[in-house]
């Protein structure tokens, strides 16, 4: 049975919701009608009956008569009084007893009521229903992962247990929802299990094991899960599944790799066919402080420079730009290329030291892979981590500054900042920044939408939980070799449009227009063309291998009218 809680969150949903600006109106024009028919009482008492009551008798009698309760003992005797006694009823039957009930029952309980008519929880796709994708589960990952499959434009269902989250699913974000017990074989079949395109599952272990083994003993449709704990890899794939994503290790993995400054590898952050798009680190490199001219990294590995993020902000470089210690220098070209540049860039420096503030899984994977390079590191956490019989953590409170500086924040040179709230790995970002200006911090986002938040309390690199592990999926899905984009980063592939056949590159002004820069030219039955000049014509046929943020995509699918495209 729903508590009273949950219902009335339903009620205040949808245009009901929208509707309370209005009834606040209302009721602010109620509220001034009585304090001027009170107003109005004092006065006429005093000049037409010579009788003197106070402003809180006059709201009495204005609300007593507007109600239509009578006049009680106060009442006028003179027909002025009589006409306005009169007046004052009049509109209280019409504002409070017509125009109130009318309007709370057509804006607040028929919206109610036509949604609880509407809403149909046991959702069924139509017989014959292929070539769509289930997502077993809500999460921040399955809501960042719906809306890659949107704009891939990829029909997918939802399937939850929670009735009052499939209500808010399907009446704000207008996703397809089915609502019922995940493991039941039933709900299996309306939702066309065994022809869809693939089966996403993120929840605990144990009920992906389960789910998996349900759907195995029905189809041999594909399925991905993301697992919580890494070493129940191997039961997952028992169970059934293709793909086992251990999401805390990659994450974690990728704090280390981000946070250390000893050796630079590169990370493969797209691919093309022969052409990878990846992204090194700038301050392990003998490039940083230089320009892009004087790096000659061109020159020296054959690797097109694409651009160079900073703090989430992606920019095209010139031969002038200047390439920071905090900067990562985003390439295009083959993997025997990256290896090159990793040779050039193999030097360690002899006094790194790393900060990891959280043991949970993700920072006891961050430490792992410290382990492995090696690198000094430090762990700080309010409590011990009972699962993890590897590394001994500093236990403190590291949002207490003294306690930062005791342990040595000012001598580290990097910071991992991987609790699971958001709210203190800001402050602990901040925190961090103003005791030691110069360390490298990377932070760990549980929700996208914090992730402005942390380049602004002074991260250098952010990375969310929600987008990495979707864009592994969406990777999965599309089968691409790559791990995930690097954060406030899209790279995405566009058929020409056929306003910019013949022009150059710099004449179709596709930056200057959306903000997006051509990476690379693909053509049919060539290999891709990376950091094409600009002076490059572009033919029929070709297809524009793009970079920047989400928006920048949306804004050239606005002017151009193209989808993102999927592989099959």
């Amino acid at each position: 049975m729903k508590t009273l809680s949950a219902e009335l969150a339903y009620f205040l949903r949808g245009r009901a919701k929208q509707n309370l600006k209005i009834l606040w109106y209302y009721s602010f024009f109620l509220l001034l009608l009585v304090l001027v028919y009170a107003s109005l009482f004092c006065y006429l008492m005093m000049h037409l009956e010579g009788r003197e009551y106070s402003f809180i008798a006059g709201i009495y009698w204005a609300i007593t008569v507007m109600t239509t309760l009578g006049f009680g003992d106060i009442t006028f005797h003179t027909d002025l009084g009589y006409i306005f006694a009169a007046v004052v009823t009049i509109s209280g039957v019409v504002f409070l007893l017509i125009v109130l009930p009318f309007g709370l029952v057509s804006l607040f309980l028929a919206p109610w009521i036509e949604q609880r008519l509407r809403y149909r929880p046991s959702f069924a796709l139509p017989a014959g229903t292929s070539n769509h994708v289930l997502i077993f589960g809500i999460s921040p990952t399955a809501r960042a992962l719906s809306h890659n499959l949107e704009s891939l434009a990829i029909p997918f269902v939802v399937i939850t247990e929670d009735y009052q989250e499939s209500l808010r699913l399907e009446e704000e974000d207008g996703i397809r929802v089915a609502c019922g017990s995940m493991s039941d074989k039933k709900l299996l079949d309306r939702v066309q299990v065994a022809s869809a395109r693939y089966i996403f599952i993120h929840l605990s272990d144990t009920r992906n094991v389960n789910l998996c083994l349900t759907i195995r003993s029905i189809c041999k449709t594909p399925i991905a899960v993301i697992a919580n704990d890494p070493e129940h890899l191997e039961l997952m794939h028992l169970a059934g599944a293709n793909k086992v994503v251990p999401l805390t290790r990659i994450i974690g993995r990728y704090l280390g790799i981000r946070a250390t400054t000893q050796g630079a590898m590169a990370h493969i952050i797209d691919s093309f066919g022969l052409l990878k798009i990846a992204e090194i680190p700038v301050n392990c490199t003998p490039f940083a402080g230089q320009t892009l001219e004087q790096a000659q990294i061109g020159q020296q590995t054959g690797l097109a420079v694409i651009g160079v993020l900073e703090r989430g902000v992606f920019t095209v470089p010139s031969r002038d730009t200047l390439l920071g210690a905090s900067s990562l220098i985003v390439l295009a070209g083959t993997r025997e290329q990256l290896t090159q540049l990793e040779k050039l860039t193999g030097e360690q420096a002899e006094d790194d030291m790393v900060f990891i503030l959280g043991h949970g899984r993700i920072g006891c994977a961050a430490a792992k892979f410290l382990d492995h390079v090696p690198v000094p590191h430090l762990l700080i956490d309010r409590e011990e981590n009972s699962s993890c019989d590897q590394h001994v953590a500093v236990i403190g409170d590291a949002t207490d500054c003294q306690m930062l500086r005791k342990s040595g924040i000012e001598q580290a040179r990097g910071l991992i900042v991987t609790t699971n709230d958001d709210s203190t790995n800001v402050f602990l970002t901040l925190t961090s920044r103003h005791s030691n200006p110069h360390i490298r911090i990377v932070a760990r986002a549980n929700r996208e939408e914090n992730v402005e938040q942390l380049y602004t309390a002074g991260a250098d690199f952010v990375v969310s939980n929600a987008s990495v592990g979707a864009n592994i999926l969406t990777n999965i899905l599309e089968s691409k070799e790559s791990i995930f984009l690097t954060e406030g980063l899209t790279i995405f592939r566009r058929p020409l449009p056929e306003t910019m056949v013949g022009q150059s590159i710099q004449e179709s002004r596709i930056r200057l227009l959306t903000g997006c820069s051509v990476v690379a030219l693909e053509s049919q039955g060539a290999s891709p063309f990376p950091s094409p000049p600009p002076d490059t014509r572009l033919e029929s046929g070709m297809k524009l291998v793009l970079i920047g943020n989400t928006q920048q995509e949306e804004e050239f699918a606005h002017r151009f009218g193209n989808k993102r495209q999927a592989k099959s």
